[in-house]
């Protein structure tokens, strides 16, 4: 990973979109030509927010421009939407050749034999890897397969209201610890009455942060969960205490808030201090879109490190998403063709905005710098925070295991609920003992 980024912030010096203009004659697509392939409707499915809605149509009206007999039909939904319609296609044999895939759902799609091992293609140069990292083309690796190709890297960041602290004089540190965190939010809420929302939803990522902290890579074992119940009642104890604090949102305010839609997200959403929040448990790739969303009301956004008591354990670097082409696909070697432009075409790129993160090719990820800041100042605050990530965290945790997705919706969120109850029912220890308990049962029956 060091080296992608150390690549990428050279080459930003040496290189410019002057390579551009060579490259305007044809797009990089690899060895399938794709106007031999006839009339032919690409189906290309995605969950996202209205400005990854934006630049992915784009880049794929700027592919039919170039190859007129190629056509797309684009599905974008909202995260649960999007899983749940995909799984949909699934059983009906009608998945789009091309869908986008997340870093705990590989296994799970995989051993459902709905994704193509794109290992030929790679081997034959149709899909040309050569300038992403190994380690990173590993992590769309199962088994003996490459079954998902990053599109692009990420990392958990902290996405906060820099007008705001400004403001208030507050400096939102690097390497920002939970004491820290409560404590500013604690600031902000007396002298603005605008809190912040942890934790919420069913959602593993923030509990296995916090495992994380305490020195296990994952939070899930093979029989369950790697933290015992006296060492998870931290996670609930600090919900708690924030809400009963005041400053944390409690399930009344989440209350018909889609925290997965990004345009009601508290931090960029909402008419009173009451229902904003001054910060967001988010992805760096996401900063785009919220700093879009945040202009509107004149607000700059900083970024920072999810608040953890041990940032460097807790903290890693990701692939934002994957691009997967699923086994319902009539013609494989157009989708790769496709898929390799979107991967290689500096572009595609251009267009796409490093959106999805920045580029896993190195070469693009410079390349694209200059244009991608002159429509998003937040490419070089993200290039400079993953830089920042790269020294400052642990290698991260090993893909999920199948029954995640079960304990997610059946435990993580009915207990996130509690938690968040301005009178809960169930004590820390309570909700600590029953996440353990409950997600172990679930292992074994899986």
């Amino acid at each position: 990973m060091k080296k992608l980024f150390a690549l990428a912030i050279a080459l930003i010096v040496v290189l410019s979109l002057s390579v551009l203009p060579a490259m305007a004659d044809g797009l990089v697509v690899g060895t399938y030509d794709p106007a031999s392939a006839g009339e032919y409707e690409l189906g290309f499915g995605w969950w996202g927010n209205q400005v990854r809605d934006e630049v992915t149509k784009a880049a794929a009206d700027f592919f039919t421009e170039n190859y007129p007999n190629v056509k797309f039909n684009l599905n974008t939904q909202v995260w649960n939407n999007y899983w749940s319609l995909m799984s949909t296609y699934a059983a009906n044999n009608d998945l789009p050749d091309i869908m986008q895939q997340d870093y705990a759902f590989i296994e799970q799609w995989v051993a459902a034999g709905d994704l193509l091992d794109l290992t030929p293609y790679i081997e034959s140069g149709a899909l040309d890897l050569s300038k992403v990292p190994q380690n990173i083309i590993d992590t769309g690796k199962v088994g003996e397969g490459i079954y998902a190709v990053c599109a692009g890297v990420n990392a958990p960041a902290l996405l906060y209201n820099k007008t705001l602290t400004d403001e208030l004089g507050i400096e939102v540190p690097q390497n920002i610890t939970w004491d820290q965190f409560a404590e500013i939010s604690r600031k902000i809420f007396a002298e603005k009455g605008i809190g912040a929302v942890y934790g919420e939803g069913n959602s593993e990522n923030q509990p296995t942060y916090y495992a994380r902290g305490l020195g296990y890579q994952a939070m899930w074992g093979d029989e369950g969960l790697n933290p015992t119940a006296e060492e998870m009642t931290g996670y609930y104890q600090r919900i708690m205490d924030g809400v009963a604090e005041g400053w944390m949102f409690d399930t009344d305010k989440m209350a018909g808030v889609n925290l997965t839609d990004l345009a009601q997200n508290p931090l960029v959403y909402g008419t009173s201090s009451d229902v904003r929040s001054w910060a967001a448990f988010a992805f760096s790739n996401q900063i785009a879109a919220y700093q879009k969303a945040a202009t509107a009301d004149g607000i700059e956004l900083g970024i920072t490190n999810w608040a953890s008591d041990d940032p460097v354990k807790s903290n890693y670097m990701k692939p934002s998403q994957f691009f997967s082409i699923t086994t319902d696909t009539k013609n494989p070697d157009l989708a790769v063709a496709f898929l390799n432009y979107l991967i290689n075409d500096p572009q595609a790129n251009t267009i796409l905005r490093a959106e999805r993160g920045v580029p896993a090719n190195s070469e693009v990820a410079a390349a694209i710098a200059e244009e991608v800041t002159k429509v998003d100042p937040t490419y070089g605050l993200v290039v400079d925070y993953l830089a920042f990530v790269e020294k400052n965290s642990s290698p991260i945790f090993p893909p999920l295991p199948g029954y995640s997705g079960t304990v997610n919706q059946d435990v993580l969120l009915p207990l996130t609920e509690e938690a968040h109850l301005a009178k809960p029912t169930m004590t820390a220890e309570q909700c600590a003992k029953q996440l353990i308990e409950d997600t172990a049962n679930i292992a074994a029956d899986y």
